[in-house]
């Protein structure tokens, strides 16, 4: 199984588009529930609350999974090498901070995903891993539909979303920009 793997910051949107994805027919599996199901939780992170995962041995489990090719979703997907293609989704950090904090996120955890989000840390991650597998969307200002026909056109060939065209360095520097 060469899965498509959907990453992103925590709250950008990726489990609601695999939903989409889904009921559009693809086999979408979350990196959480698989991690979860399979035991390769390694304990909670004892500063930050978070589980921490081995994904050396999640990697490998999604690498030896049967079938065709599947959508693997979470933030941590892009992390295993199998992956055919990446596709990293963004997220305005404004609108970012709002669903963290509907998520009851604690302050440290959102200014955490929100520098994260702004430093580009999971497509930097994904490009380092993917190099040219490696497709970024801007879901700011879209819907999860729209996002999911993004991703279906990438998927398909019709589309191409080379990294580095999103860029909130403006944000973390104040420049007022809204969105």
């Amino acid at each position: 199984m060469m899965p498509i793997c959907i990453t992103g910051t925590p709250g950008v949107g990726k489990s609601t588009v695999a939903g989409i994805l889904r009921d559009s027919g693809f086999r979408t599996l979350s990196v959480g529930e698989l991690a979860l199901e399979a035991g390769f939780i390694l304990g909670r992170n004892p500063d930050r609350g978070y589980l921490e995962v081995d994904i050396k041995s999640l990697c490998s489990h999604v690498e030896g999974l049967e079938g065709d090719d599947a959508i693997l979703e979470g933030h941590l997907s892009h992390l295993c090498s199998c992956c055919s293609m990446v596709i990293v989704l963004r997220l305005h950090p404004k609108i970012l901070e709002g669903r963290l904090k509907a998520r009851n996120y604690p302050e440290e955890k959102i200014t955490e995903n929100l520098e994260a989000e702004v430093l580009d840390v999971c497509l930097v991650e994904a490009v380092e891993i993917h190099g040219e597998r490696v497709h970024e969307v801007d879901t700011t200002g879209r819907s999860a539909s729209e996002v999911a026909g993004i991703i279906m056109d990438i998927i398909n060939g019709d589309r191409v979303c080379p990294p580095g065209g999103v860029d909130f360095s403006g944000w973390l520097l104040g420049d007022g920009k809204a969105f």
